[in-house]
């Protein structure tokens, strides 16, 4: 085609232009389907150009999809000044056949410039790569910090220096988190969270703005939980562990949602998208859900319904319904329904088409709303050019041709009717999805049914056909509860059984609460009145024959509010409700975990600071304590295996290990003589070599009058003048724990009663100890045992010291958790992790003997730290005193500042290091000392404890009330070691002597398990003793003794302050309520019993 022919095709498509605009008797919407694509290819080829370009150079620039593409595009129109322009397609033919024609005429006239541009292109896209690979290497190595050069080929002119031009990178953290202060330029400021972090982790958990600023400001200076919570109480206002490790909990949310925003803000910047009122809204979202829905319209994913009826240039019938539903009077809707019209109310003034006002009005309204989402929407779908700073060319045509005026809801909808949607109902349908997806991506939209809805929605669980045939879960075949009211541990239930296919989970909200909701948001959206709302025909409220397939019939502009209507129920529906629905599990899962983690950690730490042997009022070290334990022997339970056996000394150390067999090898058998006999005589020679380990000196002579001696400790005298030491048996709980207790007793008491009196035994929980005997730190401390047999060490240990031995294991296989494996198991590891280490900073660690195990659980110090320890003791000897630890490689300032306080050195350079008090207290400690008299003085912890509350002696000192009085009273304790060990306040374990009979009060709670009592034998009423194993939200689990916990439900608990007391390892006195058997004894598996008890 010539020029001269090119120039004749542009002047008829520019007259065939003026003649739709200025003719036709009823305006059309747009001229074609042909036309409207070839307007929006303008409208993107016009954003990307300096001067205007011929309409055919934009079609081809347009269709340039990817950099190659659009440099051949340039080159063709560069080779020849009036490119060709195809022949028109047919007004029925379909939209891709105008496409390929687009595509193939410049290829084939192009010739060698076509090749040659290509080439060029080519070789600048591998630059480009290149380049690119270069930059993130360099990104790399780069120091943090450090800022990105910037590249000049790509910043404009003017502008922000702030924000790094097109294709470059961002500054990221060291772990690969995008870098906050970046964000923080992009947005124009801080989010309204991070001005005032502590007043929002404040409000959150109800606690005091100023404690919890102390509390946040050291932990971003990087002290630790137990530093805090020990030596920083004036900061703090005293908050305890559990309050400061909810600071610290949602400290890291916090966290981890600005992490959040600032990648999504950064994003929306490199694709340009981010404008003032996106940013406002990004910096005012609360949650994560909020800013996933702010960043969903732009991230890469599926087409959306809305996108595909975007792709067939149905978006202006979705921004022309919009507008003209706003704009509608009130009184034809009225009208409508038969509600008479008020004597002033006056009929709208009808507009000529050429008149100004009407088209200009609804045409503001419709550009500002295309340019806004027509910038949002070009993520969405890779490949779209930029159209920011252009108002398209389709835009003001809709400005010249849309009155609202004289236009039938069916006769807009009929223009945009195509191949893809032949009908008006398909029109209009696919308008309403686009409006669906603008309305549930509204902020206010997701607030308002946030509101109206939390108040209203139920959780509900059904059972899923004859799924649970075990009734595990029958609690929750009919469940039904408000949200607000849901427990934690209900919500982990109905998850569990959600997950094994048990149950089906859902959120019901009534048909009413719906309506309710719709109408609010119509009220919303119109700024009507709620009688007009209400009015409003829906097929939710189809009544009186208003609801149908689509509204284009009604008269009025009550069709145009209809559709919008219909467009809320589609959001509500398709896209909302589910959001919420998720905003609303996720929150239940998050409070759920919260409180999981929480009772864990509770029982965790009663597990780990359970009463070591040395403080056991009988077994121990106390005056009043019986001969002293030389060792103790673990037995290991088992049937066809036989049981392990290991002797240790008070130090840990294994003395000797055995075998035992007394246990027929399988159900039904009798044990055979022999057996038993080697099994008796292997058992005799352990504790006969664990007796024979110490021999106590006789006592000294009393004095013939007896006056300097108590008379309660006299008997304690005649008691080690025999010579005799003792041995402790530790049993583990696990199989055949019963029938080898059984045994162990019979064999103790088949001795003489002096050697009988000397042998005690108690039951210990074992669990985890087979999973500590394959771990490569068992190994390392016990190489030349056996795997089973390193079992045996550990269940003996944990009789002489619970904490050490414990503290090796992980927290998770301990068992003493709710729902544990159905929350975020990296999570429970770290609050686990923060409860050992709790446990172990209350107690303190000897810093000469303490193992690499138990002293990286120390405030401060990491696992290569423990080892440096352990190494330089090794190397250089015994530390001398708690500034000896500065020397070890890798300690310094702060980390010395963080474990000091934590640390013992016995027998030191200076008596202070064998108390709780922190090295940067020592002045001031021995100023009190010197007030009191010293440590000597008859009145010295009197006066203590009396300066502790004297306010004056503080300020003096430069000490706060906090901590003088911590300071005072590890001063006055400073003769007993064990007052201030807090696990002298925990109950001791039970020692049993079969050699000794036992004492059975008249209606007191009988030993089942020493009863020789079976589950079978249970019957309700009767009294058994038991030990606590579990505590969680909605009871207790007691071991009775049978082999089978009990469940203490909390209605059954005790009545006043003792139901507080009952935690892990806490001794009760229960009453049998039932004893069900919920699987028979032929059954596959063990027998399943459920046993209820209570205590009042």
């Amino acid at each position: 085609m010539d020029p001269a022919s090119s120039d004749s095709v542009a002047a008829a498509a520019a007259a065939d232009d003026e003649i739709v605009v200025s003719t036709m008797p009823t305006p059309r919407l747009v001229p074609s389907r042909q036309k409207r694509l070839s307007l929006k290819r303008s409208i993107h080829a016009g954003s990307k150009r300096a001067a205007p370009a011929p309409k055919a150079t934009c079609k081809k620039i347009a269709k340039a999809k990817t950099p190659c593409k659009m440099e051949e595009a340039e080159a063709a129109t560069a080779s020849s000044e009036n490119p060709p322009v195809p022949k028109p397609s047919k007004p029925t033919a379909k939209a891709g056949a105008k496409a390929k024609l687009l595509k193939a005429t410049p290829k084939a006239k192009a010739g060698p410039a076509l090749a040659k541009a290509k080439a060029k292109a080519k070789a600048k896209a591998k630059a480009k790569a290149k380049a690119k690979a270069k930059a993130k290497a360099k990104a790399k190595v780069r120091m943090p910090g450090k800022p990105k050069a910037k590249a000049k080929s790509a910043r404009k002119d003017g502008a922000d220096e702030n924000v790094p031009a097109a294709g470059e990178a961002w500054e990221s953290s060291e772990n690969g988190s995008p870098n906050i202060a970046d964000a923080q330029k992009v947005l124009g400021e801080q989010s309204r969270i991070q001005k005032d972090e502590a007043a929002w982790i404040a409000g959150q958990l109800g606690l005091e703005k100023a404690h919890v600023a102390g509390a946040v400001r050291l932990f971003q200076e990087g002290s630790t939980l137990p530093f805090i919570a020990r030596y920083r109480k004036e900061q703090t206002g005293s908050m305890n562990e559990e309050d400061l490790r909810r600071v610290e909990r949602e400290l890291s949310r916090v966290k981890d949602l600005e992490t959040k925003r600032a990648r999504v803000a950064l994003a929306l910047q490199r694709g340009r998208h981010l404008n003032p009122d996106l940013g406002q809204s990004l910096l005012q979202a609360e949650s994560v859900e909020d800013i996933d829905a702010l960043w969903a319209p732009f991230k890469a994913k599926r087409q959306t319904r809305a996108q595909v009826a975007k792709s067939l240039g149905l978006e202006p019938l979705a921004n022309f319904l919009e507008a003209a539903a706003k704009l509608a009077p009130n009184h034809e809707v009225l009208e409508l329904i038969g509600f008479p019209a008020r004597a002033d109310a006056t009929e709208a003034p009808q507009v000529a088409a050429d008149t100004p006002e009407a088209p200009q009005a609804v045409g503001d309204t419709v550009a500002g709303d295309t340019e806004v989402r027509d910038a949002e929407g070009t993520q969405g779908t890779q490949g779209t050019e930029d159209t920011e700073g252009t108002e398209g060319t389709e835009v003001k045509e809709l400005r010249e041709v849309l009155p609202i005026t004289g236009q039938t809801l069916e006769e807009a909808a009929a223009h945009f009717i195509t191949a893809e949607v032949p009908n008006v109902e398909a029109v209009l349908k696919a308008a309403r999805d686009i409006l669906a997806e603008q309305f549930a991506h509204r902020g206010d939209v997701r607030q308002l049914a946030r509101s109206m809805l939390e108040s209203k929605v139920r959780l509900q669980a059904r059972r899923r056909g004859e799924a649970d045939p075990e009734e595990q879960f029958k609690t929750y075949w009919e469940f039904s509860a408000p949200l607000r009211q849901v427990k934690p541990h209900q919500f982990l239930a109905v998850q569990r059984g959600e997950q094994k296919k048990c149950l089906s989970l859902s959120f019901a909200i009534t048909d009413d609460d719906a309506t309710h909701l719709l109408d609010a948001l119509m009220s919303t959206f119109l700024g009507g009145s709620r009688h007009s709302i209400a009015a409003t025909p829906t097929p939710m409220r189809a009544a009186g024959g208003m609801g149908g397939k689509h509204t284009g019939s009604l008269p009025g502009r009550a069709a145009y509010r209809a559709e919008i209507r219909l467009a809320l129920e589609d959001a509500y529906k398709r896209l909302l409700l589910p959001f919420l629905e998720r905003e609303w599990r996720r929150r239940l899962k998050q409070q759920a975990e919260d409180e999981a983690f929480d009772t864990y950690r509770r029982n965790l730490k009663k597990k780990l600071l359970s009463s070591p042997l040395r403080l056991h009022p009988d077994w121990g070290h106390a005056p009043t304590a019986g001969p002293p334990v030389s060792a103790v022997l673990g037995v290991d339970p088992a049937f066809r295996t036989g049981c392990k056996c290991a002797l240790i000394s008070l130090t840990g150390q294994v003395l000797a290990t055995k075998t035992l067999f007394p246990h027929p090898s399988y159900a039904g058998a009798a044990v055979p003589a022999s057996q038993a006999e080697n099994a008796s005589r292997g058992l005799r020679d352990l504790l006969g070599q664990g007796l024979q380990g110490t021999k106590v000196a006789p006592a000294e002579a009393e004095p013939e009058d007896g006056g300097d001696l108590a008379e309660a400790e006299r008997p304690q005298k005649r008691q080690r003048a025999d010579g005799h030491a003792r041995v402790v048996c530790s049993l583990g709980n696990g199989t055949a724990s019963r029938e080898t207790e059984a045994w162990l007793r019979q064999q103790l008491k088949g001795w003489d009663e002096v050697l009988a009196e000397c042998v005690g035994y108690a039951v210990v929980d074992e669990s985890g100890a087979s999973i500590y005997s394959a771990s490569q730190l068992a190994g390392a401390e016990l190489p030349q045992l056996d795997v089973s047999m390193r079992g045996a060490v550990s269940i003996a240990r944990r009789l002489l010291d619970p904490l050490s031995e414990l503290v090796k294991i992980d927290p998770r296989s301990i068992g003493v958790g709710l729902y544990q494996h159905d929350v975020d198991q990296k999570r429970l590891a770290e609050e686990l992790k923060g409860a050992t280490m709790d446990c172990v900073n209350a107690v303190g660690v000897d810093l000469n003997t303490a193992s690499p195990a138990i002293l990286e659980h120390v405030s401060g110090l990491s696992s290569g730290l423990a080892r440096s320890i352990v190494s330089y003791r090794s190397d250089i000897g015994q530390f001398k005193s708690r500034a000896d630890l500065l020397s070890v490689r890798g300690v310094g300032k702060r980390t010395f500042e963080q474990a000091a306080g934590f640390l013992r050195v016995y027998a030191g350079a200076e008596p202070m290091d064998e108390l709780p008090i922190h090295p940067e207290s020592y002045p001031a400690a021995a100023v009190l000392q010197e007030r009191c008299g010293g440590l000597h003085s008859e009145a010295y912890s009197r006066t203590l404890l009396e300066l502790a509350r004297d306010a004056a002696v503080a300020a003096e000192l430069g000490l706060g009330p906090e901590t003088l009085a911590d300071l005072c009273g590890a001063l006055a304790n400073a003769h007993s070691q064990a007052s201030l060990d807090p696990r002298s306040q925990e109950p001791p374990l039970r020692i049993k002597v079969p050699g000794l009979p036992a004492e059975i009060k008249e209606g007191a709670a009988i030993d089942a398990q020493e009863a020789g009592w079976t589950v079978d034998q249970l019957k309700p009423g009767m009294r058994l003793q038991g030990v606590v194993r579990n505590v969680v939200a909605f009871g207790a689990f007691v071991d009775v003794g049978v082999g089978h916990d009990g469940l203490l439900h909390i209605s059954k608990f005790p009545l006043g302050q003792s139901a507080a007391k009952l935690a892990v390892n806490s001794p009760v006195e229960v009453t049998v309520l039932s004893a069900e058997c919920r699987q028979e004894k032929g059954g596959a598996g063990k027998a399943k019993w459920r046993i209820g008890l209570s205590m009042r």
